[in-house]
């Protein structure tokens, strides 16, 4: 698969509408191509922001007029049949404090059956497709997760040192709560989440610093905190890589630097530092819970 085939079908992939043989061809792809790797980032994180834009603008809020009008047009049929059909009284509905629910449940109905009926035709589309060579594409996607997962690590690794400890990076950081604004909701106060949970405590870390920065074209996350004098990196970023992990993934990259990573849904953290790799992994271990919450709540 070149380039242009895959951003024709890109965004396909990220709504999740591509048959399998579809998305292992995508995935090998991606393990090779870091600009298509950026160009998928790119397109996830303005989907963010699109789908936040519509939900907030007032053209998607109910109209009150309609929804006044819907009630009584809905309390005329009603009583047209004596108030009860089937058995139910539709009277009830119409009752203030009980129509708001009513009127809430009848859209979230519609639109639910609008994504059954997508993911139902989905299902039958892959259902259908030939799992002769199933096995052989398994490992291969493992294959492609697990470099995926490495460049990422390295990603991570490099951000450290380049931005914590040298602070040579070719795009200077921006606040976290700018790239709120700017690019994804996670941003925002994820420093005093993780700080919730890491400064307690005897010999608890100190919080240093707190931005968005990017490195290799990946954007970041990134608290920094000091412990024992050793600078301490938490990094947080979004990824394509499918499920989730049931730990944390530890390892030490080189004699003087350890690191632990875990992503899940389409998030990723990392604790980078100079502290042993039982002392970095546990730290890993306190703060995991708290972003996989912060980050939950996008998904919720």
């Amino acid at each position: 698969m070149y380039c242009k085939d895959l951003r024709q079908i890109l965004d396909s992939y990220i709504s999740d509408e591509l048959l399998v043989e579809t998305n292992h061809d995508v995935l090998r792809h991606l393990e090779d191509c870091a600009a298509c790797r950026r160009e998928l980032a790119a397109r996830r994180d303005l989907r963010i922001h699109l789908r936040r834009a519509v939900i907030d603008s007032p053209q998607s809020q109910v109209d009150i007029v309609f929804a006044r009008r819907l009630k009584n047009e809905l309390r005329d049929a009603a009583l047209s049949h004596g108030g009860v059909i089937g058995g139910f009284d539709l009277r009830s509905i119409f009752n203030p404090r009980n129509f708001a629910l009513a009127f809430g449940c009848f859209l979230i109905l519609g639109f639910g059956g609008l994504l059954i009926f997508d993911r139902t035709k989905l299902v039958v589309l892959t259902a259908n497709t030939k799992t002769n060579s199933a096995s052989n594409s398994e490992s291969e996607i493992a294959a492609a997760v697990h470099a995926s997962w490495q460049e990422l690590t390295s990603q991570a690794v490099g951000d450290h040192q380049n931005c914590a400890i040298e602070y040579r990076l070719a795009i200077e950081p921006i606040s976290l709560d700018e790239a709120a604004k700017t690019y994804a909701a996670f941003y925002k106060d994820l420093d005093q989440t993780i700080e919730t949970v890491v400064i307690t405590g005897a010999n608890a870390p100190e919080f240093v610093e707190s931005h968005m920065c990017i490195y290799e074209g990946r954007q970041f996350a990134h608290i920094v905190f000091k412990q024992n004098g050793n600078l301490v990196s938490v990094l947080v970023t979004t990824t394509d890589l499918p499920g989730e992990t049931e730990g944390i993934m530890a390892a030490r990259n080189d004699a003087n630097t350890s690191f632990a990573g875990m992503h899940f849904g389409h998030f990723a953290m990392f604790v980078v530092s100079n502290l042993s790799e039982s002392e970095n992994s546990t730290l890993a271990q306190r703060i995991a819970p708290a972003v996989r919450l912060h980050t939950g709540k996008l998904r919720a």
